[in-house]
């Protein structure tokens, strides 16, 4: 990895990740009382980590961190922060219904809000103070515990924007009603980087914003929209939110079919990394003609990972490995383990990155 920063590496590296369903199989929890309760909310993800470690192996660090790094896993608490109802299942993930509001309701409701009173009742933060009060001068395997602060960032404007108005309904309203799209574009933009602001403040960073650090986040709804909706609707409320949170590079996480968006993500807001497309895309083609400072880390298919056979998922690795791809400091790739994912075809994907992954001396 340090010769991946100094773009000298000679083989292109290979990670694996988990989230919940993972630390959860592991732990024995199940998902409702993950979300609610603290103690459950904590040690599932100390066991969960601990059997990633013990049993994952990729280009990550080996052995325990120094560290035992605990967030707050709650998908939900944007859609919390705007008003929807989160529906907690017993054994899946958390999810929420949009609002059920006409135009004008809805609009008046995202601008009525009050930001930091909207934090000081989230879910998100009362997870957090109780995770800090539990983990306070806590030791796990000999390595001292932290708690990560939540709220740090966004899954997505245009995608909460979906999720609160409702899919179907957001893509009528772009094509029927313009003008009220972008009008709750831009308060679910403004309400945003002001949430943002209030976790920041009641968690205690002081850092000001802009940073210049970085920021990133996700937006996996834009795979519904063409390129050119994206350019009116979406992008300049990137560009808000970007600005408001760095004066340094900016990345962004995308699942699907997004590749209509590439260019206007590197030369209209300066994207330097994507993170997330899998292997439908041709990345080296991108890397190409998107310039020397852009980067991928790009994805497995999560289904061939999880369920083989063998031969495809050797497959799926030579087409992610293509020559035109494999450029040092430019090119990752990351596999997701999920709860149903086969343990043995982890080794295999590991091991056929590392067979074809070799960069040619250039």
């Amino acid at each position: 990895w340090d010769d991946f920063t100094r773009k000298q590496n000679r083989r292109v590296p290979m990670t694996f990740v988990c989230d919940e369903q993972i630390w959860l199989k592991a732990s024995g929890y199940k998902f409702g009382e993950f979300y609610k309760d603290p103690k459950v909310h904590l040690d599932a993800q100390l066991e969960g980590r601990r059997w990633f470690c013990d049993n994952i192996a990729g280009d990550m660090i080996p052995g325990y961190p120094e560290r035992w790094g605990i967030g707050v896993q709650e998908w939900m608490d944007e859609n919390e922060f705007f008003g929807c109802e989160v529906i907690y299942q017993e054994d899946d993930y958390a999810w929420a219904l949009p609002l059920p509001m006409d135009k004008e309701s809805l609009l008046g409701h995202i601008a009525d809000l009050d930001s930091e009173e909207r934090v000081r009742q989230n879910s998100a933060l009362k997870m957090y103070q109780a995770l800090k009060e539990l983990a306070d001068g806590m030791v796990y395997f000999d390595r001292p515990v932290d708690v990560h602060p939540p709220g740090g960032g966004t899954h997505g404007i245009f995608t909460k924007s979906a999720e609160i108005r409702g899919l179907e309904q957001i893509c009528i309203d772009l094509h029927e009603d313009p003008e009220f799209a972008e009008k709750l574009l831009n308060l679910v933009t403004d309400k945003t980087i002001a949430r943002i602001k209030a976790f920041r403040k009641l968690t205690g960073i002081e850092a000001e914003l802009p940073s210049s650090g970085g920021f990133g986040f996700a937006d996996d709804s834009l795979q519904m929209l063409s390129a050119k909706m994206y350019e009116r609707f979406v992008l300049p409320r990137h560009e808000r939110l970007y600005s408001a949170m760095t004066t340094g590079p900016r990345s962004i996480h995308l699942c699907g079919r997004s590749s209509q968006h590439y260019e206007l993500l590197r030369h209209k807001l300066g994207i330097t990394a994507l993170d997330g497309p899998g292997p439908f895309i041709d990345h080296g083609h991108y890397l190409k003609t998107l310039g020397p400072e852009f980067n991928f880390s790009a994805q497995t298919d999560h289904t061939v990972l999880a369920r083989g056979p063998e031969s495809e998922i050797d497959a799926m690795m030579q087409k992610l490995l293509s020559p035109e791809a494999k450029l040092p400091g430019r090119f990752s790739i990351c596999g997701y383990v999920h709860r149903d994912t086969d343990l043995r075809n982890v080794g295999v994907c590991y091991a056929s990155a590392r067979k074809h992954g070799d960069i040619p001396a250039r």
